[in-house]
């Protein structure tokens, strides 16, 4: 009777070890999985932001020194 409490107590350890360890690898799994895809879609918002802010600012800039070169050009040539 001793026997048989013991190896049952022995099987239930090793089920709740063995249990632990599959919920703990799937919470791990699946937190990895999430956190991955998470900071995946963060930082290309982030750079999607960026970029577009750095576009526009540089084709701004870009296109008002075209225009100030132009009109500069225009008024050399002709006004004078």
């Amino acid at each position: 009777m001793k026997e048989r409490t013991l190896i049952h107590s022995y099987v239930h350890m090793c089920l709740r070890t063995y249990v632990r360890l599959i919920v703990l690898s799937f919470v791990h799994s699946f937190v990895h999985l999430f956190v991955r895809s998470f900071v995946r879609s963060f930082i290309s918002s982030y750079v999607r932001t960026y970029l577009r802010t750095f576009v526009r600012s540089y084709v701004r800039t870009y296109i008002h020194s075209f225009v100030c070169s132009y009109v500069r050009s225009f008024v050399r040539t002709y006004v004078r």
